[in-house]
Formats: structure tokens, C-alpha cells, sequence
């Protein structure tokens, strides 16, 4: 662990004024305020990374992009959600599995038929992500005239007995 600034600022000075309580005082003070001044540029400079920003930045850009306060995400969601309104210029299939690897490790496939995009993430039964969060985003994203769709598709297999016959379940469409 670092020294604190006290320390710091002791170990400057000859050990005969480190001995004299006015001096002592002194440097406790400054030294508790040069240790605020640390603490905060640092976390200045934390605050300017979406990543590494506290929770008070994070309120603030989520005011600032009208996103509304949701107590059930967890504070890296809503990182990633804020990280997620910056991508910029043209949108095409590199730029929509970019926007979906913000919220899933997940190998996405984009299509497009007929005015119409599909987005296929194959998850597995270790992804969890927001799936709200990455429509919204999409949705604004993507040009109005366009219509589009996600499809989950996910290695979890579920055995449901209709009669005779066995059925596994395996995809998800949203739209």
C-alpha cells in the first residue's frame, strides 16, 4: 500500500523538526489534504472512462441520455448500456454485433431480407444479458424504415412429451 502524503511529507524534513508537535500538526493537515486532492484527481480522471466511472457519473449520463433508473440492473449493465449510445456513422452488420457484444460474449449472425434485419445470438446457459437494453439501443440505432428482429437461439434444450413424441425447444423470436 502507498504511503500517505503525512508519511510523505514527514520523511522530507530532518528528523528534529519531525519531533516538534507544531510541526507534527502541520503536516497532518496538509498531509490529510494532499491525500483528498490524491483521492479525487484520480477518481477525476476514473470518472472521465464509462468502465471505470463511479455509480454518481453513471446517474448523471443516464440523466443526460434520458435513460430511465432501473434498481433491478446491476451497475455493470448499466455501464454497458451507456457504452452502447456511442457508436456513431453508418450502421451495418459490424456496427449491429458491435452494439449486441456490449451486452453478450455471444456469437452474433446479422441478416437482411427484404427490408428486414435479423439478428441471431446463439447463447449458451452461462450468458445472461438484458435483452430490453440491446432492443432499445437497436431500435434507435437502426433506421425507422427498417423493420428488425431478434432471434435467441440457445443450446438449452428443454424435453417437453407431447402424446408420443419428443420435442426439444430451441429458439426464441422476439420482435
Amino acid at each position: 500500500m502507498s504511503k500517505s502524503k503525512y508519511d510523505e511529507l514527514k520523511s522530507y524534513l530532518p528528523q528534529v523538526f519531525t519531533s516538534i508537535f507544531d510541526v507534527d500538526i502541520f503536516l497532518k493537515a496538509v498531509g490529510n489534504q494532499a491525500d483528498a486532492v490524491n483521492r479525487d484527481t484520480f477518481q477525476m480522471r476514473d470518472n472521465l472512462f464509462i468502465h471505470t466511472s463511479d455509480e454518481e457519473t453513471i446517474l448523471r449520463w443516464e440523466k443526460f441520455l434520458g435513460i430511465p433508473y432501473d434498481i433491478t440492473k446491476t451497475f455493470e449493465d448499466r455501464q454497458k448500456l451507456i457504452v452502447s449510445y456511442f457508436s456513431r456513422g453508418k450502421i451495418g452488420a459490424k456496427e449491429i454485433k458491435d452494439i449486441v457484444k456490449v451486452f453478450t460474449i455471444s456469437p452474433v449472425r446479422v441478416s437482411f431480407n427484404n427490408s428486414k434485419i435479423t439478428v441471431e445470438i446463439m447463447r449458451d446457459n452461462t450468458d445472461t444479458f438484458i435483452l430490453t437494453d440491446c432492443y432499445m439501443i437497436l431500435r434507435k440505432k437502426l433506421p425507422a424504415h427498417l423493420d428488425f428482429d431478434i432471434k435467441i437461439l440457445s443450446t438449452l434444450e428443454t424435453n417437453v412429451f407431447y402424446g408420443v413424441f419428443l420435442t426439444t425447444y430451441k429458439e426464441e423470436m422476439i420482435n
